[in-house]
């Protein structure tokens, strides 16, 4: 008996298997392209509307001084013209009227460089407060299209801003024997300690190099714009796309005059503007009278609710009126 042999079975047919292999990579290097595409896409969005992503002015005008609260009744409001022609606005508080005999530092007047939302506006409760419990005098500043001050707001354009405001802050320093401190809030570190770089550069053939600055506070300030940026957007190529990177702050501190007090404040829990950024700028000072203010519970709005605010204040003015 002769075994028969086995029927074959079925046999795929080469012709569907490559028709198969070509509908799945086609749809790979659909998804594919489809992914650059997007990515492309987000880059310019990013690119394109990079500076609303950066900066949150309020740019309406605010309201005039006589229509504030009483307590807010002596505000003067200035306007001063930076280098490159355009109108900047401000505010200045003088040191309080009342109880002048208690006032601890009337001989100390404050330049304030704001962050990057809002207006001078909204920084009137904290002047106030600051001048009514250390007892000197505040000035207030808007960049270029903030709180009606004309022009847009771009990184080199707040370095302008800030060398105007120091100048004219100094004159009037000067004008009422007052020893001048900025306060810089935030981004307002980056534009102050940069405008100040710059002035004492345009003034290094002057004999001392004197730019009127008695001394700098930085609160929640910052070291760069783009290493912040680099790790919220992780997955951009930031650096290149990047206009206003703010990336040569801690240089610029490098290179103020040693002998001017220095002081960082920052908050442990800053959701803004992450500790380490605070602290590499504190480092990057040349300041041999430099302090650094940690507040264990601070955030990157709430310092001045915090226990020991004002006190550190108390002392760094102390210290330079020393000088």
């Amino acid at each position: 008996m002769v075994a028969s042999a086995p029927t074959p079975g079925p046999t795929a047919d080469p012709t569907v298997l490559g028709r198969l292999g070509g509908v799945l990579m086609g749809l790979t290097t659909g998804v594919a392209k489809a992914a650059a595409i997007g990515y492309v896409g987000i880059c310019a969005v990013v690119f394109v509307f990079q500076r609303k992503l950066q900066y949150f002015p309020t740019t309406e005008h605010p309201p005039a001084p006589s229509t504030l609260p009483p307590a807010y009744g002596d505000i003067e409001e200035f306007t001063v013209r930076t280098e490159d022609g355009v109108t900047i606005r401000g505010y200045h508080l003088p040191v309080p009227t009342m109880n002048q005999a208690h006032c601890k530092h009337p001989k100390i007047h404050l330049l304030q460089l704001h962050g990057n939302a809002g207006s001078r506006y909204h920084r009137v409760p904290w002047a106030h407060y600051v001048r009514t419990r250390l007892g000197c005098s505040v000035t207030l500043l808007d960049y270029r299209g903030y709180g009606g001050s004309e022009g847009k707001v771009n990184e080199a354009g707040m370095i302008l801003d800030g060398k105007a405001g120091i100048q004219w802050a100094a004159t009037r320093a000067d004008e009422t024997g007052s020893k001048l401190v900025l306060h810089l809030e935030s981004i307002g570190s980056a534009a102050g300690v940069c405008a100040a770089a710059a002035l004492r550069k345009d003034n290094e053939s002057a004999a001392d190099g004197n730019i009127g600055v008695a001394g700098i506070v930085a609160e929640g300030g910052l070291s760069s714009c783009v290493e912040i940026a680099e790790k919220v957007f992780s997955f951009l190529p930031v650096r290149v796309l990047m206009k206003d990177k703010w990336d040569g702050v801690c240089s610029a501190a490098a290179s103020l005059d040693p002998a001017m007090p220095f002081m960082s404040m920052h908050g442990t829990r800053d959701e803004i503007v992450p500790f380490w950024c605070g602290k590499k700028l504190f480092e990057s000072s040349s300041s041999t009278r430099k302090v650094f203010k940690e507040f264990k519970r601070g955030g990157h709005n709430n310092l001045a609710d915090q226990a020991g605010y004002i006190e550190a204040l108390d002392e760094f003015y102390t210290a330079v009126e020393s000088l």
